[in-house]
C-alpha cells in the first residue's frame, strides 16, 4: 500500500516538469520588483501628500497602494521560498517520495506547516498551492496598479 502511494506521488513527474514549473515562478520575481517600486513610490507620495500638500485623498490612496504592496511582498517571499524548494526537488527527482517525506519533516520541525499531512501531498498538490499564491500576488499587484492609475488620473483632474 505504501509503494502504491509513493507511485501516485511521482506519477508523470520528471525533472523537466519540475524545472519548467520552477522557471514559471521567475515571473513572480519580476512582478515583485514592479510591486516594490509602486510600494515605495506610494510611500513617498503619501508622506509628501500628508506633510506638504495636506491631501487626505492622496494620503489614503497612497496608504491603500502601500498596504497592497506589503501583502504582495509577503506572497512574493512565499513564492520565492517555494521556487527554491522546487529547484531542490528537480535535482532529486529520482528520489522524490523520500525527499518529499524529508521535506515535510523539515517544514514541520521549522513550524512552517502545522502537521504532517497523511497521506503525503503530491507534487501536483504542492504546485497548485504555489499557483494559488501566485494568483493572489497578481491580484494584489493589479489592485496596486489600478489604484496608482486612478490616483494619477484623479490628481490630474483636480
Amino acid at each position: 500500500m505504501v509503494n502504491a502511494n509513493k507511485t501516485k506521488l511521482t506519477k508523470d513527474i520528471n525533472q523537466t516538469t519540475l524545472v519548467t514549473f520552477s522557471n514559471i515562478l521567475i515571473i513572480s520575481q519580476r512582478l515583485e520588483v514592479f510591486s516594490r517600486s509602486l510600494t515605495l513610490i506610494a510611500f513617498f507620495v503619501g508622506l509628501i501628500a500628508g506633510w506638504c500638500l495636506n491631501s487626505i485623498f492622496l494620503t489614503n490612496c497612497s496608504l491603500m497602494i502601500f498596504l497592497s504592496g506589503l501583502f504582495s511582498q509577503y506572497y512574493a517571499l512565499r513564492i520565492a521560498f517555494d521556487k527554491k524548494l522546487f529547484d531542490y526537488l528537480a535535482t532529486k527527482h529520482d528520489q522524490l517520495p523520500k525527499v518529499l517525506n524529508e521535506l515535510d519533516d523539515a517544514l514541520l520541525q521549522l513550524n512552517l506547516i502545522k502537521s504532517k499531512q497523511q497521506p503525503l501531498r503530491s507534487i501536483e498538490d504542492r504546485q497548485k498551492g504555489t499557483l494559488k499564491l501566485f494568483k493572489k500576488q497578481i491580484v494584489l499587484i493589479s489592485i496596486q496598479l489600478i489604484l496608482s492609475i486612478a490616483t494619477v488620473i484623479w490628481g490630474i483632474s483636480i
